[in-house]
């Protein structure tokens, strides 16, 4: 079975938890000036002042995010990524858009004149061998994505497997709303695997893993779907509970998540996650049909780039 590394706590990071860390940091760096005054041994380091949102959001005006999900652990060669979503908020109208790439399509450009081949889950891990680096890696990957969408990525946020669980326990677990019930005996939680019935449900930690890797019931494409269910519902409980958890949230997240989103901007994350839709979410699988075709005889899929433009165009557009 495929073990899916589900980054979708990233959200948490990037709209939440990234910004209390920034305030932990600062809150850390206030009580050793603090002691330090006390002691008379030093004095404390001027603070930079906390970045604004303006300051976050791209050329178009909006705030967009590459969230990686590696599969990296012990037993397993590589650091694929499969999940792959790119996401975006309007911090004008506060709507959130989020599109996911399937780890099994191939032939995506990435670069003026260049195409990549192989399963788009192995780009991440092709950079990470040619330079060594994983943030070097997520960097060519960042901008590679920004190419084959047709759009502007301002940040990534990669996260380990291990670390969901962790996650969503920390916030107490997530609602999710299933259409129509659920069921897998092939995931490892207790005698039956997995079993949802149709409705509202509250997934702790493994049952949300078990949520977002299960495929047999229908495909990887419910699969992506069900990771975006559970991307907007951990942001959404981070946002419900405020500052209650956060500190322990920010712990994890600082071993298991790596990104280029900058600390200091506690304030102006946590202002842009106050405005955020996240009640109506505009989501998308880039699946077979109208976004991408499957080659035949194989379950491999390559997109169809005018149409993914097309949407980028439309749910990404500049702010006006």
């Amino acid at each position: 079975m495929s073990r899916v590394l589900l980054g979708l706590i990233s959200a948490v990071l990037v709209f939440a938890v990234s910004g209390c860390a920034g305030l932990a940091a600062g809150a850390e760096s206030g009580s050793a000036a603090k002691s330090g005054k006390q002691a008379r041994a030093q004095q404390p380091k001027p603070t930079k002042p906390p970045i604004r949102i303006g300051d976050l959001l791209g050329t178009d005006g909006r705030l967009t995010v590459l969230i990686l999900g590696s599969d990296a652990r012990d037993g397993v060669i590589g650091a694929r990524t499969d999940a792959i979503i790119v996401a975006t908020i309007n911090p004008k109208s506060g709507k959130v858009a989020m599109v996911s790439l399937p780890r099994d399509t191939v032939n995506v450009p990435i670069a003026p004149g260049r195409t990549y081949s192989g399963r788009i889950n192995s780009l991440f891990w092709e950079y990470e061998r040619s330079t060594g680096k994983a943030k070097t890696a997520l960097k060519k990957t960042k901008k590679a994505m920004a190419y084959a969408f047709g759009t502007e990525i301002d940040y990534y946020a990669l996260v380990e497997f291990d670390g969901l669980v962790r996650l969503i326990n920390r916030i107490g677990g997530i609602d999710v709303r299933l259409k129509e019930a659920l069921s897998d005996p092939t995931m490892h939680l207790g005698k039956k695997g997995l079993r949802l019935k149709a409705g509202k449900r509250h997934l702790d930690g493994k049952t949300a893993l078990a949520f977002s890797r299960t495929r047999h019931s229908d495909s990887d494409y419910g699969r992506s779907r069900r990771q975006q269910q559970v991307l907007t519902a951990a942001a959404a409980k981070v946002r419900e509970r405020g500052s209650d958890k956060l500190s322990a949230l920010v712990d994890i997240a600082r071993k298991k998540i790596i990104t280029d989103m900058p600390l200091r901007a506690a304030p102006a994350l946590l202002e842009l996650a106050g405005v955020a839709r996240l009640h109506n979410v505009k989501s998308v699988v880039l699946e077979p049909g109208r976004w991408a075709r499957q080659l035949p005889g194989t379950y491999v899929i390559t997109p169809r780039v005018a149409e993914v433009h097309k949407l980028f165009d439309r749910f990404f557009k500049p702010v006006g």
